[in-house]
C-alpha cells in the first residue's frame, strides 16, 4: 500500500538521548510528528536537501520518501544516518538526535489583505495576535482549521527589530493542493489561520563577499525579506539578483525589489530573466534560464550565493555555481516544494 492508503498504523519512536517517545503513524514523517508534539527537532528545508534533520537510526526500519543517498555521505549511511523529514517508520524505532533548546511559537492569525501578484501567485498579509520575531529568510507553518497538515511559506517582508505583528507571504497556487485551492477559491480576507514559527536557518551571513541572489517564481519571498532587511541596515556589499520567470505575465515584485534596494550602499544589479517569453514580444530584458547567466558574472568565484526556488532550478544552479568556482560553504539555498511533489514521491 502507498503512503496515502486508507489503512493507518502508528509506531513508537524513542529519542535515545532524552527518552522522549513520539507516536508516528505510517503516513507521517518522524520530523512532522516531532514538530506536532512541540519538540524542537532540528530542521530547515523539510524536503531532504539541507541535512539539518540528520538523525541516527539506532534500531528499527524506515521508509524513505526520497532517496537520500545523494545528500548523505557513505560514512553517514554506514553510521545509520537518516533524514527525519524523509523517513516514515515501518516499526517501532529508536533514534538519536541533538534537539534544539526551544520549540517555535504558535500564533493566531487573521488574513488582513490579499493581492493578486500574478495569475497564480497571491500576496497574503496576516495580522497576528502578538509579535513574531524572525530572521529574514526564515519561514512559518500556516494552516486553517481542518487542514490535514500545515504548509510552509517564507516571510516576504522585512524582519523588524521590535517584531512583526503583520507578516506577508507569496503563495503560488498548486493544482489539487488543499491549502491553495481553499485560498484561491474566494476572498479570504478575515479568515482565521494558525501560524507556527519561525523556522529555518536560511539567512544572510556576515562577511564582505559580494552576493549573488537567484530566485524563481514565489522564491522571491525570502530574497525580498533579506533585501529589505539588509537595505535598511548599514550593509555595504555589492550584489547581483537573477530572478527567473516564464513570461512577463509571471514576472512580479520589480517595484518591491527596487524600493528595498534604493538605499543599498554597495553596487546592486537586478536582472529579471524570462525563459518562455515569445520571441516577438516587446521584452527587452534577459532571456533563457537564470542558470545561463551565471558564467557571465565577473569574478563569480568570489561571490556568496543565496538561492530560492523549485528543486530543479536549485540543483542546476548549484552545479553551475560549483563549476564557476564558488565553494560549497558559500552556497546557501532553500528548495521550494509543494503537495504535488509529496504525492509524487509517495507513490
Amino acid at each position: 500500500m502507498g503512503l496515502f492508503s486508507s489503512k493507518s498504523k502508528s509506531y513508537e519512536v524513542t529519542i535515545q538521548s532524552t527518552g522522549e517517545r513520539i507516536e508516528v503513524d505510517n503516513k507521517t514523517t518522524i520530523l512532522q510528528a516531532a514538530l506536532d508534539k512541540g519538540i524542537a527537532y532540528p530542521h530547515r528545508c523539510r524536503v531532504g536537501s539541507c541535512t539539518s534533520c540528520k538523525t541516527k537510526l539506532v534500531e528499527g526500519k524506515i521508509k524513505e520518501l526520497t532517496d537520500t543517498a545523494y545528500v548523505l555521505s557513505m560514512e553517514d549511511i554506514q553510521d545509520g544516518a537518516i533524514l527525519a523529514c524523509q523517513s516514515i517508520p515501518k516499526c517501532d524505532l529508536t533514534i538519536d538526535v541533538t534537539l534544539g533548546e526551544a520549540p517555535a511559537e504558535e500564533f493566531e492569525g487573521t488574513i488582513s489583505r490579499v493581492d493578486q501578484l500574478t495569475h497564480d501567485i497571491l500576496g497574503v498579509t496576516v495580522a497576528l495576535d502578538r509579535s513574531i520575531y524572525y530572521t529574514a529568510g526564515q519561514y512559518a507553518d500556516v494552516a486553517f482549521e481542518g487542514l490535514d497538515r500545515p504548509r510552509n511559506y517564507s516571510f516576504a517582508a522585512r524582519a523588524l527589530p521590535q517584531g512583526n505583528r503583520e507578516i506577508r507571504f507569496h503563495i503560488r497556487k498548486v493544482p489539487g493542493g488543499a491549502f491553495t485551492e481553499w485560498l484561491f477559491a474566494e476572498d479570504r480576507v478575515g479568515a482565521k489561520l494558525q501560524v507556527g514559527g519561525p523556522f529555518g536557518q536560511f539567512q544572510m551571513h556576515s562577511n564582505e563577499k559580494p552576493m549573488l541572489f537567484i530566485a524563481g517564481g514565489s522564491g522571491l519571498a525570502p530574497i525580498l525579506s533579506i533585501l529589505e532587511s539588509a537595505g535598511a541596515s548599514d550593509l555595504n556589499r555589492d550584489a547581483i539578483f537573477l530572478f527567473g520567470a516564464r513570461t512577463q505575465a509571471d514576472l512580479y515584485g520589480q517595484a518591491e525589489v527596487h524600493n528595498a534596494t534604493r538605499k543599498w550602499k554597495g553596487d546592486f544589479q537586478f536582472l529579471p530573466v524570462l525563459s518562455h517569453e515569445p520571441q516577438d514580444s516587446d521584452w527587452k530584458g534577459e532571456r533563457g534560464l537564470v542558470t545561463d547567466h551565471i558564467a557571465s558574472i565577473a569574478n563569480i568565484g568570489q561571490h556568496e550565493a543565496y538561492l530560492c526556488g523549485p528543486p530543479g532550478m536549485i540543483d542546476a544552479a548549484v552545479d553551475h555555481l560549483k563549476e564557476s568556482g564558488i565553494a560549497d560553504d558559500a552556497i546557501f539555498f532553500d528548495r521550494f516544494t509543494d503537495s504535488s511533489h509529496l504525492l509524487a514521491t509517495a507513490k
